[in-house]
Order: structure tokens, then C-alpha cells, then sequence
């Protein structure tokens, strides 16, 4: 394992990019009244925004 590659900056980025679209998710839901379109809206961000931390976390664990 390459310890420069898991230090690198870009990957944390990613992973806090990814939690700033999945926390966007979640609150989206919360604030604007209830409908299935934002329901729908809310649930594609979270996960969305989970899956883009996730490949980061594998970025930095691939190494």
C-alpha cells in the first residue's frame, strides 16, 4: 500500500462532496411539503450522494 496515494487531498474532497449531496437529500425531503416528486428527488440525492462516498472511501482503501 501506497501511503501517498491515501493521503491524497482529491479523495477526501470526493467523500465530502458526496456527503454534502446526501445530507442536500435528506433535507430536501424535510423542508419543502411533501410530494412524490420531491420524495422521489430526495431519495435519488441521498443515494447518489452515498454512492459518491463510498467510491471515494475505495479510492483511498485501493491505495
Amino acid at each position: 500500500m501506497s501511503m501517498v496515494n491515501a493521503n491524497n487531498p482529491s479523495h477526501y474532497k470526493v467523500i465530502v462532496i458526496g456527503l454534502f449531496v446526501t445530507l442536500f437529500g435528506v433535507y430536501i425531503k424535510q423542508i419543502i411539503e411533501h410530494s412524490t416528486v420531491i420524495d422521489l428527488l430526495g431519495w435519488v440525492l441521498t443515494f447518489v450522494g452515498a454512492l459518491i462516498s463510498i467510491s471515494g472511501v475505495f479510492k483511498i482503501l485501493k491505495g
